[in-house]
């Protein structure tokens, strides 16, 4: 492949000057948020990803014996000390990758200046740099001072947010230059699958475009499958740039020390932007370096297994909060990515919600759309922090959401006004009305099998792994997010989104909508939807449009003390299902360590409960018992939820006929 490279003798092409570079450059958001909430007395801060670890007592030894030898006081050459880049490269052919520590390896000023001298060195002004949504904010200003012009591509949040190959193709123009990823993924903790990684690569393989790879969580994995690097590639090598720093795996945030590898010509390049940068790296951070990658790993595996204790802490925390976020379990980083559910106020305006969290909470959080404009109605949580910390916080949050939460005061409308809200109500219940209609046409002609999922906590969960287990033998069909609106159930069984808030999208929406209901060929033999109440009647407005086969029915515990009231409308809701999807002669199961499910259950004999005393550990090893058959499982189980969708996935599975094969294979897998 010929390299693009821009010539540093000749001029570049008109671009934007360096005020218009520097107007589009804010404060990491990130930090804005710990800069704010240092203003505020007594918060406790789940924002900046900062270890609670010091660096490990070998390392800061080590390196006072070279400061003491007078080893420290000089620069060393640009690329690095050679001893350094030499224990990278024997680490890399380990993991395999081959790069020659003279010209293919770079010791850098932490990852961001790793990234910065590479986009200097490669893009143009108005270049365009494809970038995940949700990932890092900080990537945005090194794009633009490079003169790139970011451009987003979503990931694929219900796939756990993995990449979407198709998506960034179709993001592609004949400006695009590059493509900056974050693997593992931060906010999300998604770690990149090697399918969808492959195909990536023959998109970039496709447009000739550079792939930057950000690696700095690597060390940070809570499952037994690595994650899959580009640079792992061999044919793709010529056009990936990969960065790994010491910042995270070994507590050395402050030393600002990290390096990336590629392709000589490439590396070439970005080492005279380096150069012209900071001449080179500390030298005393790259002998604490040294240290790290001789003396450093048991304190990475300790780390790493604090780390995983502490997600296993939020992930229960999250469960307990059920009625305010769903949630993607993360298998890597320190973060956790929840998406605020639609009945929270400021759901949909993550800046403000987190504003008001930390005035009202004194709870740092950052708002989900720093990280993009799919990362709006999230919010990232960060469990680096001690154990303390996270307690404290989740303290303060249950305490937010259990009432404590942003109603401005608004002036009464005029009689005039007052009008407009009427007329908007009415054109709302007849395009409501549309859509229901619909969607009761595409279930009418589609047929498919309809599983309903339930309850208030671990629905997220649940669907995801239905989904997991039913996609090898079905076409299964099934929406991430929470839909407890009447609009949304309709939108589920259509596949459709719609954004009220901008006029060309509702068009555009049911457009869609009516194509879907008419014309949808493509097969679906399961829908998996969530069937959420809020009010007494909404269950009943469900079953006029659906029809499950198969009922799911998650634990009814409310998220706070005093929600007595709504729980007993959910209990009268959940039978109202109940007893309808009986009468219908399908299956019930309902979540039996519930007492009142299990109450439920008694009353209703053809119902069937599921529980925590299905699964048996012993000798190392955990056994699934379904029905009359026992299942060896090999899958990590992190929380009730993760136990509960395994149980459930096997026995809907079952149900709609899936071979035992299969379903031991789903339990086996161990990603």
């Amino acid at each position: 492949m010929a390299l693009r490279l821009p010539s540093f003798n000749g001029l570049r092409p008109p671009g934007p000057s360096a005020a218009q570079r520097l107007a589009e450059v804010e404060l990491s958001p990130i930090k804005a948020v710990e800069l704010q909430a240092s203003r505020i007395p007594d918060v406790v801060s789940l924002a900046q990803g900062i270890p609670s670890f010091d660096t490990p007592a070998p390392i800061k030894q080590f390196v006072q014996e070279k400061l003491a030898a007078g080893l420290c006081a000089k620069y060393s050459v640009t690329p690095g000390l050679p001893e350094l880049r030499e224990l990278i490269a024997e680490t890399l052919l380990r993991e395999g990758m081959r790069y020659d520590p003279d010209g293919e390896i770079i010791i850098t000023c932490g990852a961001i200046e790793a990234l910065s001298a590479t986009l200097l060195a490669t893009v143009n002004p108005g270049d365009e740099v494809l970038l995940t949504s949700p990932t890092y904010a900080s990537y945005l200003p090194a794009i633009r001072l490079a003169g790139g012009v970011p451009r987003f591509v979503a990931l694929a949040e219900d796939a756990n947010f993995d990449l979407d190959p198709d998506a960034i193709a179709a993001a592609v123009s004949r400006r695009t230059r590059a493509l900056l990823l974050c693997n593992p993924n931060n906010p999300t903790g998604t770690i990149f699958s090697r399918a969808q990684t492959l195909r990536m690569l023959e998109v970039a393989e496709r447009h000739d475009l550079l792939v930057l790879t950000d690696e700095v969580y690597k060390d940070f994995v809570y499952t037994d499958t690595a994650p899959f690097s580009p640079a792992l590639v061999a044919e793709a090598r010529a056009r990936v740039v990969r960065t790994v720093s010491f910042s995270k795996s070994y507590g050395m945030t402050g030393w600002r020390v990290a390096f990336l590898h590629g392709p000589r010509a490439r590396v070439a390049e970005i080492l005279k932007v380096h150069d012209t940068l900071v001449t080179c790296a500390p030298v005393v951070s790259q002998y604490g370096a040294i240290a790290a990658l001789t003396l450093g790993e048991p304190f990475v595996a300790e780390f790493r297994q604090v780390f995983r204790r502490r997600r296993d802490r939020v992930i229960g925390y999250l469960d307990q909060l059920a009625d305010v976020f769903d949630y993607q379990r993360p298998n890597a980083s320190y973060f956790v990515f929840p998406r605020v559910k639609d009945t929270v106020p400021l759901a949909r305006d993550s800046r403000r919600l987190s504003e008001d969290i930390l005035t009202r909470a004194r709870v740092a959080l950052v708002p989900g759309v720093a990280f993009g404009p799919t990362g709006e109605a999230h919010l990232r949580l960060c469990y680096a922090r001690d154990d303390g910390d996270i307690d404290l916080a989740f303290e303060r949050l249950g305490n937010y959401f259990s009432g404590h939460r942003l109603a401005p005061a608004r002036p009464g409308p005029s009689p005039a006004a007052a009008a407009a809200p009427r007329r908007r109500a009415g054109t709302r219940r007849a395009g409501v009305g549309v859509l229901h209609a619909l969607a009761r046409l595409y279930l009418a002609r589609r047929r498919p099998r309809v599983v309903a999922i339930a309850g208030s906590r671990g629905k997220t969960v649940l669907k995801r792994l239905l989904v997991e287990a039913l996609a090898p033998s079905l076409a299964v069909r099934a929406n991430p997010l929470s839909y407890n609106t009447e609009v949304g159930l309709p939108l589920a069984v259509l596949d459709t989104p719609l954004d009220t808030s901008r006029p060309s999208s509702v068009a555009r929406g049911f457009a869609r909508a009516l194509g879907t209901a008419l014309f949808a060929r493509a097969p679906v033999d399961v829908l998996v939807l969530e069937l959420g109440v809020r009010r007494p009647g909404d269950m009943a407005a469900h079953l006029r449009t659906v029809h499950p086969d198969i009922a799911v029915v998650s634990g009814l515990s409310p998220s706070f003390s005093e929600d007595h009231q709504a729980l007993a409308v959910l209990r009268a809701e959940i039978a109202t299902l109940c007893d309808d999807v009986t009468r219908r002669g399908g299956a019930v199961l309902l979540c039996g360590d519930d007492p009142s499910l299990a109450a439920l259950a008694a009353q209703r004999p053809h119902a069937e409960c599921f529980s925590r005393a299905q699964l048996s550990e012993r000798n190392g090893g955990a056994t699934l018992a379904v029905g009359e058959a026992s299942w060896p499982v090999q899958r990590e189980i992190v929380g009730d939820s993760n136990l509960y969708g395994l149980i459930v996935a096997t026995r809907v599975g079952r149900l709609l006929g899936i071979g035992d094969e299969a379903l031991r294979a789903f339990l086996a897998d161990s990603r």
